[in-house]
């Protein structure tokens, strides 16, 4: 476990009091840590030198061949700011501050959000809904019931400071997010928004992790990365650079710095527009009077699946029955031949008549009628004629007797047409 050097331990902690979000002393100290280790020495050693920025250049190449460049940046960036505080100048290459897109994060969709937002219970869908402001979420916990204002018509404005940079948060609270908020309100025992498990503590930030990542998991959401609520500020800038919106009004609106020399200029800018724009493309569900999303579209959804399942399996049974239909018919087409074969060896054969009649009785045959008779004499004639003539019966000889045959089956046929 990286631990600081103890010559460090005052005047990193000095430091790091001026800094406003919790999350980002986090970050900053584990920095330092790492620097430390690396180099040996307290980070304290560098104060006022000259040299300064030519280590913390060597530390980023280090982190670089172990990490990714966001981590090595973020890093380095913990060093540079210390140094900064205690009036040293540290002049790093552009590269170092590059930023690399992120393919650990899932790319949140407003489809997935509207089918979470269709299992929700009311604070849940709260969450969605603020998570659409594009809030930090460091700033969102922090949200207390005095922050917000319902008396006035949607959109209205909704300006807090962000802990992290200073900067101002310029956005608005929708319709459905006023609705939601006013059913919400008054479960509040405590002055936060969220409440934490301690009396008199807001919710952490796990907290809110944990509702979106439980509400991926009841609607089925196949997660290709991390779902957590850094996804949502990713989704709004996505969108509103899809929606070809003014960067510097989406960073105003998510409370990301805008250059100090733009600034001046974006003084008392209305974002109404630009909002509205984007609340309309990322637009969740209407709110129920009971704080529930209809689940009628959902249902509706899987009653089609299942109707389509159905069709599919009367379609393969169709094919089927006529598929065994056809194979009855010649079954019965084999049988009817048979049978008038084993009829006509019956008539032909030196059988008594008494001994006729018991085959037929066993064999369910019926008796040949006169004309029947007739014609298997006939038959058995050409046949016999045959053989008298050649003998032994070759493969000729069979197609002789197929063609001296051939009349008589004609005359067979006719007479079965007749009946």
């Amino acid at each position: 476990m990286l631990e600081l050097k103890v010559e460090s331990l005052g005047k990193v902690e000095d430091w790091l009091e001026a800094v406003p979000s919790k999350y980002t002393k986090k970050n900053y100290k584990a920095g330092v840590k790492r620097f430390e280790a690396w180099y040996s020495k307290s980070i304290t050693t560098l104060i006022g030198s000259p040299d300064a920025s030519n280590v913390l250049l060597k530390f980023y190449v280090y982190l670089k061949n172990e990490h990714c460049q966001n981590t090595a940046r973020n890093q380095t960036n913990a060093c540079v700011q210390f140094l900064h505080y205690f009036k040293t100048n540290v002049d790093l290459p552009p590269y170092v501050w590059t930023t690399e897109v992120s393919l650990k994060d899932h790319p949140m969709s407003i489809e997935e959000l509207r089918r979470m937002n269709s299992l929700a219970n009311l604070k849940e869908q709260l969450v969605l809904e603020l998570g659409l402001l594009g809030f930090r979420i460091g700033d969102i916990i922090t949200l207390k019931k005095s922050d917000v204002n319902l008396d006035a018509e949607p959109p209205i404005e909704f300006n807090i400071r962000a802990r992290k940079e200073g900067t101002i948060y310029r956005s608005f609270i929708s319709t459905e997010l006023r609705d939601l908020l006013k059913l919400y309100l008054p479960t509040v025992k405590g002055e936060w928004l969220f409440d934490g498990q301690r009396e008199g503590t807001h919710a952490k930030a796990d907290t809110l992790n944990k509702i979106i990542q439980s509400l991926a998991m009841r609607a089925n959401i196949k997660l290709h990365g991390h779902l957590h609520w850094h996804c949502f500020r990713k989704l709004i800038m996505r969108r509103g650079t899809e929606l070809q919106l003014n960067s510097w009004a989406v960073n105003m609106l998510v409370g990301k710095s805008v250059h100090h020399s733009i600034a001046t200029y974006l003084t008392g800018a209305d974002l109404k527009d630009a909002f509205l724009r984007l609340h309309n493309d990322l637009q969740l569900k209407a709110v129920q009077s009971n704080g529930l999303v209809s689940n009628l579209e959902r249902e509706l959804g899987i009653v089609k699946e299942a109707l389509t399942s159905v069709e599919k399996e009367n379609m393969t049974l169709k094919v089927r029955l006529e598929n065994l239909q056809g194979s009855t018919m010649k079954i019965e087409s084999r049988l009817d031949e048979y049978g008038e074969l084993l009829a006509s060896w019956v008539e032909s054969a030196k059988f008594t008549d008494e001994e006729k009649e018991a085959i037929r009785r066993r064999w369910n045959i019926k008796e040949f009628t006169q004309e029947e008779k007739q014609w298997t004499q006939e038959v058995m004639t050409v046949m016999t004629d045959l053989q008298k003539e050649k003998g032994h019966l070759d493969e000729e000889d069979m197609k002789e007797m197929k063609r001296r045959l051939k009349p008589l089956l004609e005359k067979r046929e006719k007479a079965k047409e007749s009946q």
